[in-house]
């Protein structure tokens, strides 16, 4: 690969070059998003899926064992189990202890994946930071705690934010359809600036604007192995979940560090925006020199500070499938 990478291992086409095409990378300043069929390999998806597996088997174990669940469901699908195993415990909140496993090697072969890195160069230049935010989504069947409405990922960022540009991105690791919870988003609705929104008793962000009137929203069914990047100012919800299996997916955000760019006033004030959002600096994952890069154990280091960070913030805001609604998608 021409440009360094994170010291975590190569996954998927290795040494392959994958950097966006001129196209898509047009496609993705005309429209805000850019979706990419494939271009991860499924199997890398594995270990991941892998962690989630143990993660459930502890979390049923323990229900069975003080009687909230009468099964384990230990034959059932990946996507499966826990919808079946939430139907008889009624799990709510405690979901949340699911998406906790921050500062596993598998997550950070994800997070360092180069073909994820390779398209984030195309976009944000040869220096990439990860933000910290890792979020694993469970959106369980049939629960309108796991609705989010239209948003810019800007609104909670903070306004500053509107003048720097965050990539996120958003990996199935089930496929996803409009009857489980796919995303949708507005083409071209990066380009309205950040639009005014508000807090409702839910904590989630509510656009005062009815933006389904100004734009044309769009469907994007997808399956393990492809990724969604989007602009933090694209527009984008995801609606109920009216299957019988948890849609299960992966998060995260990347941006140019400070130090690999000029930064205008007021771009700084939107890094330092999102620094205060997300409670701690980015770390450089890519880079042409080895020695701003983090290695394994200063990721795992990073993502122990971020989760307790973000654990603090959510214990404030019990009541919700999603307490975190601070870290929206």
């Amino acid at each position: 690969m021409s440009a360094a990478g994170c010291s975590c291992p190569n996954l998927g086409r290795g040494s392959i070059m994958t950097h966006l095409n001129p196209s898509e990378m047009d496609s993705y300043r005309d429209q805000g998003y850019l979706l990419l069929r494939q271009a991860i390999k499924p199997p890398d998806l594995v270990s991941v899926r892998a962690l989630i597996l143990l993660l459930v088997d502890k979390h049923a174990g323990q229900l069975y064992q003080t009687g909230k669940i009468s099964c384990l469901y230990e034959g059932e699908p990946f996507e499966r189990r826990l919808a079946l195993i939430n139907q008889q415990a009624k799990l709510g909140a405690s979901l949340w202890d699911l998406t906790r496993a921050f500062d596993c090697p598998e997550l950070f072969h994800l997070i360092c994946h180069p073909v994820i890195l390779d398209s984030l160069e195309s976009l944000l230049g040869a220096e990439i930071a990860w933000t910290g935010s890792y979020v694993t989504r469970l959106k369980v069947p049939r629960n309108e705690g796991t609705i989010f409405p239209w948003h810019q990922d800007s609104q909670y960022y903070g306004q500053a934010t509107q003048h720097l540009h965050v990539v996120s991105l958003w990996i199935p690791l089930v496929d996803v359809a409009e009857d489980n919870g796919c995303l949708y988003v507005i083409p071209g609705s990066h380009k309205w600036n950040l639009l005014k929104g508000q807090r409702g008793a839910d904590n989630k962000v509510h656009t005062l604007e009815e933006v389904e009137q100004r734009g044309q929203p769009v469907a994007l069914p997808m399956r393990p192995g492809d990724i969604l990047l989007f602009s933090n100012l694209t527009f984008h919800t995801s609606k109920l979940n009216s299957s019988n299996s948890v849609r299960w997916s992966v998060d995260l955000r990347y941006v140019a560090p400070p130090q690999a760019q000029r930064l205008t006033e007021q771009q700084r004030r939107g890094y330092d925006s999102l620094k205060t959002h997300y409670r701690v600096e980015p770390i450089t994952v890519r880079s042409r020199q080895p020695e701003k890069m983090a290695s394994l154990a200063q990721l795992q280091a990073f993502a122990r500070c971020y989760s307790s960070q973000r654990t603090a913030v959510v214990k404030t805001h019990v009541g919700g499938i999603e307490p975190h609604a601070w870290m929206p998608s």
